[in-house]
């Protein structure tokens, strides 16, 4: 499909930006977005062809890619990514930990499944922990700072009860997020997290997120779905360095559905008001 620049030029202009969960959806479009603006991207993903693939798309439109078969659940898998980035660039200046996976459950605690909580939760919370300790020391030992962006869920903050596996590893998140960026701080590694809401892919058009249209009137003021390129967005400003004092933040990139949801249209709220 085609991308279109949506990060403003030179944003990123000459930073190694490691992107996790890179073959698909949010991850594909930030990749191709993030090198538009100058980045010099590592697309990661366990679907390696794939990745590779969305690279050389990357490098045939004028950029700097490479693509890495990715497990983030793996630590030798994350450790080898690491290295792959580091002898084809030199160094590693940011990080997008934005693999994770949607549940297959939507079920009260009373009934999930223990081996679908277990597998949210270790691509999630293990691979976000795993992609952070190593590049973190990479960081560290090139001695001249970087950025850190968790891809988490506005769940982490609002948790709807039949999804409990997303919940509870989105809040593991937040928690990550800002001891991260208290103990990288003082390394002038910043580390911040995006609170998402509901993200329209294109992946998910046709599937999990069909109806979304019509929930979103419902429950997000913008009366639609984000799409890829809004996470993205955001997430290249923290990864710039227009967001240098920016550190422990969950931003937000939901539409306004934090703060309260909108009633069916026609009828009242409990507030009496109608919607339009």
């Amino acid at each position: 499909m085609p991308f279109k620049p949506f990060v403003p030029a030179d944003t990123l202009r000459d930073k190694v930006i490691l992107i996790t969960g890179a073959s698909q959806g949010i991850g594909l479009v930030a990749a191709h977005g993030f090198a538009m603006a100058g980045a010099k991207v590592v697309l990661g993903a366990r679907r390696g062809e794939l990745v590779e693939q969305a690279a050389q798309d990357i490098v045939d439109a004028g950029h700097e890619a490479i693509g890495c078969a990715l497990d983030v659940t793996q630590e030798e898998s994350v450790i080898a990514t690491v290295e792959a980035t580091v002898r084809r660039f030199g160094r590693i200046d940011g990080l997008f930990n934005n693999a994770g996976m949607d549940p297959a459950t939507f079920a009260p605690v009373t009934d999930v499944p223990l081996e679908e909580w277990r597998r949210i939760h270790s691509v999630k919370i293990d691979g976000t922990f795993l992609c952070t300790k190593y590049v973190a020391r990479q960081m560290i030992a090139q001695g001249h700072g970087g950025a850190i962006v968790n891809n988490g869920s506005s769940s982490s903050e609002y948790t709807p009860a039949i999804v409990p596996a997303a919940s509870s590893s989105q809040a593991a998140i937040l928690g990550l997020t800002r001891s991260s960026a208290v103990a990288l701080g003082p390394h002038d590694i910043r580390t911040n997290m995006l609170l998402t809401g509901l993200i329209v892919t294109e992946e998910r058009a046709t599937g999990l997120y069909k109806d979304s249209a019509s929930f979103a009137r419902q429950c997000c003021p913008l009366r639609r779905g984000g799409t890829s390129a809004d996470v993205a967005q955001v997430a290249a400003w923290l990864l710039s360095d227009y967001s240098a004092y920016v550190n422990g933040a969950a931003i937000p990139v939901e539409g306004g559905a934090l703060s309260g949801s909108n009633p069916p249209a026609g009828k009242e709220n409990f507030l009496g008001e109608k919607a339009d």
